[in-house]
């Protein structure tokens, strides 16, 4: 039977159990399996990559072993027990070290994991020759099931600790959201009421009135931009994106964008430069494209501080590419990892007072994997932020 080497050491590995200390429960069956078949040594041996490691020993000195050198080795290449009467006699290990230096009968109990994953035995070793009996197979056999069974359990315990870290970590995620969102959405509608609270006592000039109108048209506008992007984000829970593709030029695309976050740059005195050069021909959904362009203009004009600088490009070399660099406070490297979470905050967000829900990147990040693309983000503290947006040539 053919081994599938990389998915039987990834079984190995998910089990947790290389290189932990003794476990009552493999010490019995390394016991037990002394025991019953009369050896003055009995193992639970697991096979990594280049070693031969023992979770449980009786008679023996050694940790582990090469793997090149190990019995154990040749008993993982099938499901069925590996007997060698006489190590001396057989091909495969007369000029072994250990059998030169003594070791001369060898049983092996493949323990299996899912089933299909021989991933170490339950083994007995002597210094005579000898053949176990019918019954002394039967009982290594079990008790290499019995080992499964164990390391089986351990895989399990360690998902499920995994899953609860995970189930705990999102219902922090959770809170955070509602707090976040209650104020995202409490801040504009307390503006907007204010006003007309004003407006509605008072009896102001119409130069005043309209200054109070256009305040509360920018909150109803903030409302307006917050809802749509919940909203989005429901739609992706549960479905593909839908996009209009058609043939664009991204060079139009950031020209458009830079041109109309000009303003806000300009309000925060930090500069905003295209670099684009000459047409850049692509297939995609304008509308979703500028979408995702214009946050990632807007964050980085929202995170670099006055006097910095913002470059957008965009390339055709290779797949068509665009790209945002900033020079602005960048990106704590524990928050890298969880920057296209939805609903993640980075801790310079709360610094700088940046207000959202955390749901930007996310989204810009299913926008562009819609277009079969990739989003690669590099970041450091204090120095700023490259932001790489690829997309398919299909």
């Amino acid at each position: 039977m053919p081994v599938d080497e990389p998915a039987r050491l990834a079984a190995l590995h998910d089990a947790g159990v290389l290189d932990t200390g003794p476990e009552e429960d493999f010490d019995d069956i390394a016991l037990l399996a002394a025991e019953i078949c009369g050896t003055p040594m009995g193992l639970v041996s697991l096979v990594d990559t280049d070693r031969q490691w023992f979770k449980a020993k009786v008679g023996l000195d050694l940790t582990q072993v090469p793997r090149e050198l190990s019995f154990c080795t040749h008993a993982i290449n099938s499901h069925e027990l590996l007997e060698v009467p006489d190590a001396v006699a057989d091909i495969r290990f007369a000029d072994n070290p250990y059998v030169k230096g003594g070791i001369r009968f060898y049983a092996g109990a493949p323990v299996v994991l899912d089933g299909t994953y021989a991933v170490g035995t339950v083994c007995v070793v002597d210094h005579e020759p000898r053949e176990l009996t019918d019954a002394q197979r039967r009982a290594l056999r079990s008790l290499a099931r019995h080992a499964s069974v164990q390391l089986e359990l351990r895989r399990y315990a360690r998902h499920a600790g995994d899953i609860a870290d995970r189930m705990r970590q999102l219902d922090r995620m959770k809170d955070s959201f509602l707090a976040t969102v209650s104020h995202e959405l409490r801040t504009p509608l307390s503006t907007i009421r204010g006003y007309l609270e004003m407006l509605l006592e008072g009896d102001f000039d119409g130069e005043t009135s309209r200054r109070f109108l256009s305040v509360m048209s920018r909150n109803s506008d903030r409302l307006l931009r917050l809802i749509d992007e919940l909203l989005l984000v429901a739609r992706l829970t549960d479905e593909a994106m839908e996009l209009d593709v058609t043939e664009l030029d991204l060079a139009d695309l950031t020209h458009q964008v830079t041109t109309g976050c000009r303003v806000l740059a300009e309000h925060k005195q930090v500069t905003l430069r295209d670099r684009t050069q000459g047409p850049v021909p692509a297939r995609g959904d304008a509308k979703r494209l500028t979408q995702a362009l214009n946050h990632l203009v807007v964050n980085a004009i929202k995170f670099t501080a006055e006097g910095g600088e913002i470059i957008v490009d965009a390339t055709a070399d290779g797949e068509p590419e665009m790209t945002i660099t900033d020079n602005g406070v960048g990106i704590p490297s524990e928050d890298l990892p969880h920057v296209f979470d939805r609903f993640y905050r980075c801790a310079s967000a709360d610094v700088m007072a940046v207000q959202g829900p955390g749901l930007g990147l996310a989204i810009v990040k299913s926008i562009i994997e819609a277009h079969h693309g990739s989003v690669h983000l590099a970041s450091e503290a204090g120095v700023g932020t490259t932001v790489r947006l690829t997309l398919s040539s299909r």
